[in-house]
């Protein structure tokens, strides 16, 4: 029997910190970390990632170091990356960073360990956003693009939206193409208030989103059906393809039924949330402590349903068709933001896709019967 709390899990953020050498003006982290977090490394943590990675035998553990922003921790990343490679721990390491302390020490660290690295940029619009533009410094730029394993991620707002996001992803992915001979992985968020200051990024033009929706999901479908995908829309392609899988899983493999009882992130259920000290947190985005790894089971369970409002909205969400991509949503949003942007702009992004797709059946079914 182990020492520590059981879970079956394949993913840990390893919460290094709340510090930050930005100020995002849409962070959701600032409404809701109201205490910081101890960058001492607890040596009990790795007894307990030895014990996740044993439970799950050769796939071992996923840890995406978390911050704040991570690499103002970098002496941390290294010392448990050392010591989970000591300990022959079975697991593999990402992050996701705003870029702006990156280092050539950093690169060739994170190159030799094989270690994914996400840059959060908002494309063109970056300063507006994040109030500072990584790529627009010659210096950063190059060791960004010098990274192995390359992924960029932007969050859509009223300054982003995501036609104009992923042909700016494209632009970079083209360049690290030429260096790399493959592509940037890519990831969109849609933003959402958790009492977020800068309201007016939350003012989305909702038909804007789904029209440009609509056209890639378009895009996608000619690309598919021709088999023909063009280079300069792999972004659009790729970001597609995710709705896709995520329809063809909802409606195919499940037949449509939709039957979560908590948050679809996984987050304190799934995936854990663990500090270097071994504090547990229903969320990596959050200072509120649910327990220990050594809190027993059941009691860390209660205190993570206690912020899961995921069964409450079930009826509604099972009345709206973007649940097929949602699939209930976040756990840190109000009902009331909930209600005036964060489902709007889902069902904006959703359901011109799932319109796309209908409107491709039918025109295949027309084409079968001869109409």
């Amino acid at each position: 029997m182990g020492k520590f709390l059981k879970r079956h899990v394949e993913t840990v953020f390893i919460m290094l910190g709340n510090s930050c050498n930005m100020n995002c003006v849409y962070c959701l982290q600032h409404p809701l970390v109201h205490q910081p977090l101890s960058s001492k490394v607890n040596p009990e943590i790795y007894d307990f990632l030895a014990e996740l990675a044993e439970a799950n035998g050769e796939r071992g553990i996923h840890l995406q170091f978390y911050g704040g922003e991570p690499l103002l921790y970098y002496s941390v990343i290294k010392e448990i990356v050392s010591e989970t490679k000591r300990r022959y721990i079975m697991c593999n390491y990402s992050t996701i960073s705003n870029g702006r302390a990156l280092t050539d020490e950093m690169v060739d660290f994170f190159n030799a360990n094989d270690f994914p690295v996400t840059i959060s940029w908002d494309g063109y619009h970056t300063k507006e956003t994040r109030l500072f533009d990584v790529f627009s410094h010659p210096k950063l730029k190059e060791r960004i693009l010098r990274l192995k394993w390359l992924g960029l991620s932007g969050v859509i707002s009223s300054r982003a939206y995501p036609m104009e996001l992923l042909t700016a992803f494209q632009n970079i992915s083209d360049e690290y193409e030429k260096i790399h001979g493959y592509k940037v992985r890519i990831n969109l968020d849609a933003i959402f208030d958790t009492g977020i200051t800068e309201k007016s990024l939350l003012d989305v033009d909702y038909d804007r989103v789904a029209r440009e929706m609509h056209e890639m999901a378009t895009l996608y479908l000619k690309a598919s059906l021709s088999g023909v995908q063009e280079a300069r829309d792999y972004t659009k392609l790729v970001y597609i393809e995710r709705f896709f899988q995520q329809l063809r899983d909802f409606y195919i493999t499940k037949n449509g039924a939709w039957n979560r009882y908590t948050a679809p992130c996984g987050n304190g259920f799934t995936v854990l949330n663990l500090d270097v000290e071994g504090n547990l947190y229903p969320c990596h985005n959050t200072s509120e402590r649910v327990g220990t790894i050594h809190t027993p089971f059941f009691s860390y369970m209660e205190e993570v349903l206690k912020g899961d409002p995921t069964m409450r909205h079930r009826e509604k969400c099972l009345e709206c068709p973007a649940v097929s991509c949602c699939k209930g949503g976040c756990k840190l949003v109000t009902d009331k933001a909930r209600e005036e942007t964060y489902c709007k702009l889902k069902k904006a992004l959703a359901v011109p896709v799932i319109q796309a797709f209908e409107e491709y059946g039918r025109r295949m079914g027309g084409e079968r019967d001869g109409t």
